[in-house]
């Protein structure tokens, strides 16, 4: 049996906020990728391929919403 690779591009939108921790008060920066493939079963709700700048729009939407967690993880201990 041969087997085929195949490689979908795939789409990458950084984002970087910067807060407060609320337990010790010291600034804090998290930092996370989304990111998403051009692929058959990637559809828009009314079941058409997605284009890239369709995947990086949604990409964008995710990113506005991201809502990070500014404790450090010994805070996080500390409050449980």
């Amino acid at each position: 049996m041969k087997s085929t690779r195949i490689t979908f591009v795939e789409i990458t939108v950084s984002a970087r906020k910067s807060g407060v921790c609320p337990v010790c008060g010291i600034g804090t920066v998290r930092a996370r990728k989304f990111s998403q493939t051009l692929n058959p079963w990637n559809v828009n709700p009314d079941g058409t391929r997605r284009t890239a700048s369709q995947a990086r729009e949604a990409l964008m939407e995710k990113r506005a919403a991201w809502k990070p967690d500014f404790r450090h993880a010994k805070c996080i201990e500390v409050v449980r």
